[in-house]
């Protein structure tokens, strides 16, 4: 028998089950409709409640039209003056017993002028009459004066007043003759508690608990209450609300003014759903055991047809999980669905299989050098680690990466980069022995691990055949390149016994030959790692030292050798941290410089520069310094370094023609075609343009002639040997002419001996600077030095 008949019979079994969830769905149906005639219920009952409630206001107008319309009662308030309590109409007509059949609590006799001829107040409940209710009547008539207001016969009024927070209900009769004739000479009002009596006597007479509350005249009725129609079609909000064992009726009832003020309750025992529950509990056990046992009918059918040929395959399937062996074949048995599902499943292992193998070496090599990647350095590293530990052996880890690569990558295209990487691991290889490992981290990362290394020259050997393989030129389609590689180095174990250690050191003595020259190799050690923590610290505090107020500025006198006297001062920045201590400009502006703080550092030294500035020429009106500034090669390059230094100017209101902003020959003649418009745009400004450590590069005179500057410093290392070197004399002396013929002012820079200052006056050179002169000082001494008129160079 096919699978597919099997399945239909199971469906008809399942669409059994179905049904009977639709009669239990249905079942619910029914419940809710129980609800409903439960709630149809409570709202008769409720009708009930109101007719006994209505009732009374009847009960008390057929009382209160009987003594309304009496001519003794109509004589007895036609009396000019009030008569006394002894009065034979009152002692004979409103006795105690009066008030106990009628069921009264208050009784009034009213003139048209609010005169109050009898009034009388009773607990018929308790059989005793009460204090005189002149707090009562004087709140009735305050709050309902309407009420009491009987213009002619045909005024009668009835309904719910709340007076001292206490429900009542009253009627008010206009005072006639036996006739029902006027003219009206008064008002009736007998009023009946909704005490715990009345509570009592509407309860026993609708076989129902009822309760009374008072509410707040704001009171609104909840959004779900529906309507209900009491006597004289009034129509009143009315709602429910249920538990499990209660259900309770609310209306809502107003007073003579209709706002809000009692609310009518009662509840019930919930019978009738209580039984449905059962009833339905009943039906739901049956049908559940019903199903429970068609459940093992099914179950046992399914076993002996289908379970059996699945379980076979799910265990076949199970073998191949548990020893991941995508070789491994399902037996295939029978004719039926389930035979074509194994062969499927047959063939789809087949297919696995040969992705499971190129899936694995993928996962192990990288796609374009074919060689191990970053997974498989980390694998074969933790196996060369367990057998350092097991045979005592050393080895290497060598981190390579590739200079200027992303130079090429980004000028001649990624085309091009892919094909240099792959000349470059044809070249590792063949400097390689056998059972070296190498491996691409990634990008032009790459990395060797050299086995039984016995000493560091054997791979420092090693390191050098490397450097000279990758310097060698590359052919790459038609053209020719150059580079050349920095490697980092570090042993197992004397740098780490761990895989990520050895990585790590070997990445950090790589890093430290990029930043020291490139093109080179280096075995770690704890210094250079020493360096590399001090130098994040260093740009960690760094990005803190302005708002920390630790950075300063000192001034380095200029002397100038024909006027004889301080011509002007260079601005010097001075780094003191709290954890670091005094830090040197030469470690810490680089850092700076490759971090970008340097942007930020330099607007705060052109800053408070400008305010020095300040400060001196309101100490001396006549002075004529000149404050030079250096600019890192960083902030010149920024692209709107022009107009941010102008707005600073401004802003400090500091004309830049008493500024003098220094740049580096090197810097300058490598970045000629940037760096020379952005010099006739700030002298253009009005700055004195100068080049600095001029001869310590490789000086081109054309690009020298073609930078707008008009102030030459000649590096100290050209002035050092100048007492004792006639090549330095010869040097400094020519390169103060050449000068002096572009119409340059020449500084010379660190003159620490007189016979150096000596020969630098037979050079006529214009100004010195350094420590013969002075040191760089805090601003205060500068106007000491100033003050003193230094004159002993002469």
């Amino acid at each position: 028998m096919l699978l597919r008949r099997k399945i239909i019979m199971y469906v008809g079994v399942t669409t059994l089950c179905l049904l009977t969830l639709l009669y239990l769905i249905s079942e619910r149906a029914l419940l809710h409709n129980y609800e409903r005639m439960e709630l149809d219920s409570l709202r008769e009952n409720m009708k009930q409640n109101l007719l006994s409630y209505f009732d009374e206001y009847t009960n008390l107008g057929a009382i209160a039209i009987n003594y309304a319309g009496w001519d003794d009662t109509y004589n007895f308030i036609n009396r000019p003056t009030i008569p006394l309590d002894n009065d034979p109409y009152l002692t004979v007509n409103y006795t105690d017993s009066l008030f106990v059949s009628s069921r009264l609590n208050i009784t009034l006799l009213m003139s048209n002028q609010k005169q109050i001829y009898f009034g009388k107040a009773f607990d018929y409940g308790n059989n005793r009459p009460l204090a005189y209710p002149s707090s009562m009547i004087e709140a009735l008539m305050k709050a309902y004066a309407p009420f009491f207001e009987q213009q002619d016969a045909s005024f009668r009024k009835q309904g719910l007043l709340i007076v001292d927070n206490k429900p009542l209900i009253a009627a008010s009769y206009p005072i006639l003759t036996s006739n029902n004739e006027g003219p009206v000479h008064g008002t009736l009002v007998f009023a009946r508690f909704l005490d715990a009596n009345y509570i009592r006597y509407i309860s026993e007479k609708t076989d129902m608990p009822l309760t009374i509350s008072i509410v707040d005249p704001s009171f609104k009725p909840p959004a779900h209450a529906v309507t209900i129609t009491g006597t004289g079609n009034r129509t009143l909000p009315f709602w429910a609300e249920s538990d499990k064992s209660t259900i309770k009726g609310f209306t809502l009832l107003p007073d003579v003014n209709n706002k809000p003020s009692i609310l009518l309750q009662f509840k019930k025992p919930r019978v009738l759903y209580k039984e449905a529950q059962k009833s339905i509990m009943f039906y739901l056990l049956y049908f559940g055991l019903s199903g429970l046992v068609f459940f093992f009918i099914i179950r046992y059918v399914l076993q002996r047809t289908i379970f059996t040929r699945l379980d076979h395959t799910i265990n076949g399937m199970n073998v191949i999980k548990t020893k991941q062996d995508f070789s491994i074949r399902i037996l295939e048995s029978g004719k039926d669905e389930i035979t074509q599902l194994e062969k499927s499943f047959n063939h789809m292992m087949m297919s696995l299989e040969q992705s499971q193998n190129k899936i694995q070496y993928q996962a192990n090599h990288d796609n374009l050098t074919g060689l191990a990647n970053r997974k498989a350095f980390f694998e074969y590293l933790e196996k060369m680690i367990k057998q350092g530990r097991q045979r005592q052996s050393r080895f290497a880890v060598l981190f390579i990466d590739l200079d200027r690569f992303k130079l090429i990558n980004d000028t001649m295209g990624h085309h091009m980069g892919d094909l240099l990487l792959m000349e470059v691991t044809e070249r590792l290889w063949l400097c390689l022995k056998d059972g070296e490992f190498l491996c691409r981290l990634g990008g032009d990362e790459f990395c060797i691990v050299s086995n039984d290394v016995f000493d560091s020259k054997q791979i420092e050997q090693l390191s050098k055949v490397i450097i000279e393989s990758i310097n060698e030129p590359y052919k790459l389609d038609g053209y020719q390149v150059t580079i050349s590689a920095s490697i980092g180095i570090s042993l197992y174990p004397d740098h780490g016994t761990d895989s990520e250690s050895l990585l790590h050191h070997s990445d950090v003595a790589m890093l430290d030959v990029k930043e020291t020259g490139k093109n080179n190799y280096r075995l770690f050690s704890e210094s250079i790692e020493e360096i590399r923590t001090r130098r994040m610290l260093m740009e960690k505090y760094l990005k803190s030292a302005i708002d920390n107020k630790e950075l300063t500025l000192f001034y380095q006198p200029k002397w100038d050798l024909v006027e004889n006297k301080i011509a002007g001062v260079e601005a010097l920045l001075r780094w003191r941290n709290r954890q670091l201590g005094y830090v040197s400009p030469y470690e810490f502006i680089p850092i700076a410089e490759s971090s970008g703080i340097i942007n930020e550092i330099g607007e705060w030294i052109m800053r408070s520069a400008c305010r020095q500035y300040v400060a001196w020429q309101n100490q001396f009106e006549d002075m004529s310094l000149i404050i030079a500034i250096n600019i890192s090669g960083v902030q010149l390059l920024q692209p709107d370094f022009v107009e941010r230094i102008r707005g600073i100017f401004a802003e400090e209101k500091v004309e830049p023609c008493h500024f003098e902003l220094e740049v580096t020959e090197t810097f300058a003649i490598e970045n000629f075609e940037e760096v020379i418009n952005i010099l006739v745009e700030l002298r253009n400004l009005g700055f004195m343009i100068s080049i600095d450590d001029f001869g310590a590069g490789y000086s081109s005179m054309k690009y020298v002639c073609q930078l707008p500057i008009q102030c030459m410093k000649i590096d100290k290392t050209l002035i050092d040997h100048l007492a004792d070197n006639v090549r330095s004399q010869v040097v400094v002396s020519t390169l103060i002419e050449m000068a002096h013929r572009l119409q340059l002012t020449v500084v010379a820079e660190g003159v620490e001996l007189p016979e150096q200052l000596h020969l630098l006056q037979t050079y006529r050179c214009d100004q010195i600077q350094g420590f013969l002169i002075s040191k760089p000082v805090p601003a205060k001494m500068i106007i000491e030095l100033l003050d003193n008129k230094i004159n002993r160079f002469v």
